[in-house]
């Protein structure tokens, strides 16, 4: 018989909170949250929804057809990111945004993740690249202690994931 799931450890959250009144989903984190206290768990919380990522993480990581782009700080990556990606996500959003102001749409399709374009799999939709983004998958780059953008672009200390 397999001993039970060490709950104290962590958890992984994957239901989808966007389905929910907002008032539910409101009383789900806070739930989520307090659990994750008095508990003294970790979570890992899967969501399309910034604002909940906001609300929920201390960490958050930006992925981008199956890839880390940008990992960090939840407040650091989504009031400064550095990735051109994690950037589109924000300004696509409402939340922030004034009511006269359209929203800005990320142009293109995301790839077909069976055969992703060679370097960057966001370099045929982004508005930054140059000609080595298509060249090679770029190696994360940290423009500050803990804050890591998977881009050319970037600024900061080059290094590897372990």
């Amino acid at each position: 018989m397999r001993d039970p799931p060490d709950y104290h450890e962590q958890a992984v959250h994957a239901r989808r909170s966007t389905a929910l009144d907002a008032t539910v989903q409101v009383q789900v984190l806070i739930l989520l949250r307090r659990l994750q206290r008095e508990l003294g768990m970790g979570m890992i919380f899967v969501t399309h929804d910034l604002g909940v990522a906001a609300e929920i993480a201390d960490t958050v990581a930006v992925m981008y057809a199956g890839r880390i782009v940008e990992s960090g700080p939840v407040a650091r990556v989504l009031k400064t990111p550095a990735h051109p990606y994690t950037a589109g996500l924000l300004a696509s959003t409402v939340h922030g945004q004034p009511r006269e102001r359209d929203i800005d749409a990320i142009p293109g399709s995301p790839p077909d993740l069976r055969r992703l374009p060679p370097g960057c799999s966001f370099a045929p939709r982004c508005p930054r690249r140059i000609a080595d983004c298509r060249r090679s998958v770029p190696d994360p780059r940290f423009p500050e202690t803990g804050h890591m953008a998977a881009c050319l672009l970037v600024t900061g200390a080059i290094g590897r994931l372990s």
